[in-house]
């Protein structure tokens, strides 16, 4: 066995807190070497009462097997002292502690639990596992209504600087749309006062822009989607500012003698439009980093999170740049949020491993870009073989919880990337197949607005294109509501386990399951027919050449 390869450690993620009597414990090994692992505990108290819990493997990725178990404590679980007795694969025993492997189990050196706190449980909204956010860019979607500047054509170029005039009114007329294609989640890029096109650059976080619309027609999106039962989480952009946002303003005027110095990280006196003179996102001189260590700048901005919470009923937050946030600012406006509206999600941007964002005492999911990447290497590129598929993805999951897994966002592109159709080469099978296993794949499936339709689009901002309203594929857009409607038919898509059945040549095929559900998904992405037999499925099957082939056996 290879010794150094095995893992646990007495606090998370080896230790999950689920509830205060609920405990989920987890070990690392090397593939392979263990035939069997079990948990051994008992309370300080009452060391002869020894109780004992069989882990099951969790996940492989070709380095590491992750096993785990759940305990159920009579009460809340405190003063629990545990080890674990392995069996290696030549059936020798042995006893691992905080010492290491031993050969018997010994009286010192057992792992313990203190006390498991409510705070300690990572609690996430129900309704954002497994749930299937549709991205809408407000500038880009629809225009409706009295137009409110000037713009250009609809259909015109996407620069950084033109204005197409979608707003509000114009995703309202659109509502039974994405209702019909089946979404449960819209999230809106930011729609406050800013500058630029994007928004992205804040100058007032209590206004909407007048470009989009007014707070009334906000709160009216948000009645209107909650009547069809779509949510709506709103863009926070927290990390910095506009230039234009009245206490900069202040700070370039006043320089040290400014009230709001401290909001921000300045460097140099006096103040002007340039990097060298203050911290700012990207060293993007037009957006100002603000001090989320400020006790002011924290204040300000729980209170911008709760007053759009209550006024408009929004269902949460998606929380820009999170990864450059403040960790202790994240940590209290979680705990400020979540006492008054526990069902409110909080989303995070990151771009690669989001563990440390997340949990008990930061974000409840995040946009996992590292599916997108996988995505497109595997289904646009075709760069990764399936065996690399397979230990990206199970690598991923191995990342996070199973319930955070669950409410990942899933995205196949954004605002901020090349369209997919775009990086496939405009191969529409390959976006069909990667659709479909978006969909099928545990986590809250995105769909960034207009991909269901065929646009393309290179990255930022030629992936900002104007909805095509007026030509969409029409076959991609059945195929997408095809997938949505049968994942909400099956509870073991949204919620089960999921098992790689075979990754090699050309195939990709996995199971979801739970206990009264089975699916399974066979990819072919080579160019020949291929015939396979799967005991999973019940039976044999045909896989096209550049098609998926889906299976509910039970």
């Amino acid at each position: 066995m290879f010794s150094s390869a095995v893992r646990h450690l007495s606090f998370y993620p080896f230790v999950q807190p689920l509830a205060r009597n609920r405990v989920r414990f987890m070990l690392e090994a090397a593939p392979g070497d263990l035939k069997t692992c079990e948990l051994v505990w008992w309370k300080r108290t009452n060391a002869a009462e020894q109780h004992n819990a069989p882990l099951h493997i969790r996940i492989e990725n070709g380095r590491v097997t992750q096993w785990q178990t759940e305990v159920e404590f009579s009460e809340e679980a405190h003063y629990i002292k545990y080890g674990f007795f392995l069996t290696d694969r030549t059936g020798t025993r042995y006893w691992l502690n905080t010492y290491g492997l031993q050969a018997e189990p010994a009286a010192e050196g057992s792992f313990e639990i203190l006390q498991i706190n409510q705070t300690d449980v990572n609690t996430i909204p129900d309704w954002s596992r497994g749930c299937i956010y549709y991205q809408i860019f407000p500038e880009r979607f629809a225009r409706n209504g009295v137009a409110r500047g000037e713009f250009a054509p609809w259909d015109a170029r996407p620069t950084r600087d033109n204005y197409l005039g979608g707003n509000l009114a114009g995703i309202i007329s659109h509502l039974a749309y994405l209702s019909d294609l089946g979404i449960e989640c819209i999230y809106l890029n930011p729609i406050f006062l800013g500058d630029f096109n994007h928004k992205y650059a804040t100058t007032d976080y209590l206004k909407i822009d007048p470009m989009f619309g007014t707070e009334p027609e906000l709160t009216e999106l948000v009645e209107k989607a909650h009547g069809l039962g779509i949510r709506v989480i709103l863009d926070g952009v927290f990390n910095h500012t506009g230039i234009h946002f009245s206490p900069f303003m202040d700070l370039m005027e006043k320089g040290q003698n400014s009230a709001y110095k401290d909001w921000f990280y300045p460097k140099q006196y006096p103040i002007r439009v340039d990097a060298s003179c203050y911290e700012c996102v990207g060293d993007y001189p037009y957006m100002p980093r603000l001090n989320g260590e400020n006790p002011e700048v924290r204040a300000y901005v729980r209170d911008v999170l709760i007053y759009w919470i209550e006024h408009t009923h929004i269902d949460g937050w998606r929380f820009d740049v999170a990864d450059e946030l403040d960790r202790h600012a994240v940590t209290w406006w979680r705990e400020e949020i979540k006492r008054r509206y526990p069902e409110a999600v909080l989303l995070c941007e990151t771009w690669g491993d989001a563990s440390r964002l997340l949990g008990a005492d930061g974000f409840d999911c995040a946009m996992n870009y590292l599916f997108r990447d996988a995505m497109i290497d595997y289904f646009a590129h075709g760069t990764i073989t399936e065996t690399e598929l397979a230990n990206r993805l199970n690598s991923m999951l191995m990342r996070y919880l199973d319930e955070t897994n669950l409410s990942m966002y899933n995205c196949l592109g954004s605002h901020d990337t090349a369209r997919f159709l775009t990086e496939a080469g405009g191969d529409t099978w390959r976006l069909r197949l990667a659709m479909a296993f978006q969909m099928l794949f545990p986590g809250a499936p995105a769909l960034y607005y207009g991909d269901e339709l065929g646009m393309t689009g290179e990255n930022d901002p030629g992936c900002r294109g104007g909805m095509v309203w007026d030509k969409p594929d029409q076959n991609l857009l059945s195929w997408e509501k095809e997938l949505i409607r049968m994942r909400k038919q099956h509870p073991a898509v949204r919620r089960g386990k999921y098992t790689v059945l075979m990754a090699e040549d050309h195939i990709f095929a996995f199971l979801r399951e739970n206990e009264k559900d089975r699916v399974a998904a066979v990819f072919n992405t080579g160019d020949q027919m291929k015939h396979l037999d799967f005991a999973e499925m019940a039976g044999s099957v045909d896989v096209l050449p550049h098609s998926v082939k889906i299976i509910n056996p039970s």
